[in-house]
């Protein structure tokens, strides 16, 4: 019997918050491997927030909007299986973006190779991968975090957030974190380590926050934008910076947009510097050098929201989507394999 593989597909064009039931599973046939390539058998998927714009057509990294029966681009964990490339070897354990799916040809443009003595392979998905690399641009290359400074950061509880504060509290900083509910706030401040974390859907989450910034942040990491990224603004000190990196406040809903009024980093005097990761991607190795130690001593932690099979990627993504998960997102594909390398 020919081996099949299993992708996840949209049912129909996505429309406002997305749920399990917009996803179905389709058998196809296996890719061919012709020579420069390799073919990769998935371990792990990562699920991000990007991923709902980039559906739609809205995100940079989309040619447009998917349609019925297409498969979703992310981030993958794999071993190659097969390879027609001579940089690569069968056996080996690499990252790409091999999207939606059990298996996955790659001429190797954008691939690399993991090291799995050096870190838990599915952490190259979270803390090591794009999420970490995401932090390390913002607070060491963009913001210059130094000793002494306050750190405000939202989605706090997130992979991208976690790390921004752990890497500030590493060069001597105080951490700050905005996180959705009373839970995340204490993982953040009892695990992470952060010195305080406000929970915004509490009632008095303004006068939180800014009990907890006396003198103001000097750095502000936004994930969200919207009312939050006002909010947060509105305690950042004079000359303070701001780093916007995501918008997840509108990723379902576009005309949710609440637009951060000019006057207001006038009147901060703000640095305003948007990141995007794929800028920074030739500063990977640098990155690793300095987190992967940190994250195989447990000097700083990550906590991971994880399925097993990829028949529960749209009710995971659904989760993330709707502010429900915990820790990075990540299915498991073959948790077999995840057993050997946890």
């Amino acid at each position: 019997m020919t081996q099949m593989n299993t992708q996840v597909v949209l049912k129909k064009p996505l429309q406002g918050n997305p749920s399990a039931e917009d996803f179905a599973l389709r058998d196809v046939a296996m890719p061919t491997v012709k020579d420069g390539d390799v073919l990769v058998r998935h371990i792990y998927l990562s699920l991000d927030p990007y991923q709902r714009s980039a559906m739609s057509g809205r995100h940079m990294s989309a040619d447009g909007p998917l349609a019925e029966n297409q498969m979703p681009s992310g981030g993958t964990v794999g071993q190659i299986v097969q390879s027609r490339h001579a940089a690569f070897s069968e056996g080996d354990y690499v990252l790409h973006h091999g999207g939606w799916q059990a298996y996955s040809v790659s001429n190797g443009e954008g691939m690399r190779t993991l090291d799995p003595a050096k870190a838990p392979l599915s952490t190259y998905l979270g803390i090591l991968g794009m999420p970490g690399l995401t932090a390390y641009a913002s607070i060491i290359k963009l913001a210059h975090v130094q000793a002494g400074q306050t750190v405000l950061v939202s989605a706090a509880a997130g992979p991208v957030g976690s790390t921004i504060g752990q890497i500030a509290i590493q060069k001597g900083a105080r951490a700050v974190g905005i996180a959705g509910s009373d839970e995340k706030c204490r993982y953040v401040t009892e695990v992470f380590g952060f010195d305080a974390c406000i929970n915004y859907k509490d009632a008095h989450y303004l006068d939180h926050l800014k009990s907890a910034l006396p003198d103001g942040a000097d750095i502000y990491h936004d994930n969200v934008g919207g009312q939050m990224l006002i909010d947060a603004m509105g305690c950042l000190k004079d000359y303070g910076t701001v780093i916007l990196c995501g918008l997840i406040s509108q990723y379902n809903d576009p005309s949710r947009a609440v637009n951060l009024p000019v006057a207001l980093p006038i009147v901060k005097r703000a640095v305003m510097k948007g990141l995007v990761v794929y800028d920074f991607e030739d500063h990977y190795d640098d990155f690793l050098d300095l987190v992967a130690p940190w994250v195989k001593h447990e000097t700083i932690k990550y906590k991971e929201d994880r399925v097993d099979g990829l028949e529960h990627t749209g009710a995971l993504f659904a989760k993330l989507m709707n502010g429900q998960n915990f820790g990075k997102a990540l299915v498991v594909i073959d948790p077999e394999e995840d057993i050997h390398h946890t």
